[in-house]
């Protein structure tokens, strides 16, 4: 399988990479067959993601599926991103070939744990 050209553009054009400061949600996920790592920081207004900021070390396609499910979940409550599935964030690249399906796996974990950390806050209060 080749790479579609929406995983291509992410990869060269990633989108909303880097780091956020004071974040309402963090979290990571890996993938210890390649050491792929993924980190999102999450920017809530009305429990909602106003704004994804991630940070990925590993393949091509891990970096692609980050950026592009950075602008998949902006904008959705925060308690939806409990129940992303890999499938979603494949499917935002248009596929990944088996050997690399591991990126969306990474990329959802660390989405999920960020939500995760968010709602778990004490001092989460609406913004």
């Amino acid at each position: 399988m080749r790479y579609s050209a929406r995983l291509i553009d992410h990869f060269l054009n990633p989108r909303n990479a880097g780091m956020m400061r004071e974040p309402d949600g963090v979290g990571q996920d890996g993938y210890d067959g390649c050491g792929d790592l993924a980190r999102f920081y999450l920017r809530l207004r009305d429990s909602r993601v106003a704004e994804v900021r991630f940070q990925t070390y590993g393949c091509g396609p891990t970096i692609a599926a980050a950026s592009a499910a950075s602008e998949l979940v902006t904008g959705r409550p925060v308690e939806d991103l409990l129940h992303l599935k890999a499938e979603e964030v494949e499917r935002v690249v248009d596929g990944l070939p088996p050997d690399r399906r591991h990126a969306a796996d990474v990329v959802a974990g660390a989405l999920r744990a960020a939500a995760l950390d968010s709602l778990r806050r004490p001092d989460r209060a609406p913004r």
